[in-house]
């Protein structure tokens, strides 16, 4: 049997859960599992690490990143990039079960100065992957 992360939908093995223990999921949501459902609650080590200056190279890779973080971290990249002339962007959201994928192609979406964005090609990363054009 395995138990889903609320958060981000990575599967673990319900044996990992034996005797009331917790699990990190790689999204940073510590998961635990009761009677109920499986349920996360947020990491209180996360809260206290310091904000990590981005190199600002038209290449974003969402890996190190919480899920929640991502809908004002992609502005705000994309308004740096922007900013040091950079047009054309690569954000690096991975394959895994799509859903990261599609938030950021919802986000994309609705943003202002895009022009436009699609997958990656298979030598940047093909559906792990998106290609960011903004607007001049």
């Amino acid at each position: 049997m395995a138990i889903q992360c609320p958060d981000c939908g990575r599967q673990y093995d319900v044996t990992l859960f034996q005797f009331g223990q917790t699990v990190e999921c790689d999204c940073g949501a510590i998961i635990e599992y009761g009677d109920d459902l499986p349920h996360s609650r947020p990491d209180p080590a996360a809260e206290s690490l310091d904000p990590v200056e981005l190199p600002i190279d038209g290449v974003l890779d969402l890996h190190a990143f919480h899920p929640a973080e991502v809908k004002e971290l992609i502005p705000e990249y994309l308004d740096a990039c922007r900013e040091k002339g950079i047009l054309r962007i690569r954000i690096v959201h991975g394959k895994g079960t799509g859903e990261m994928m599609k938030t950021v192609h919802a986000l994309l979406g609705r943003l202002p100065g895009i022009a436009s964005f699609e997958l990656a090609g298979p030598h940047e990363g093909g559906s792990g992957a998106t290609i960011v054009y903004l607007k001049e």
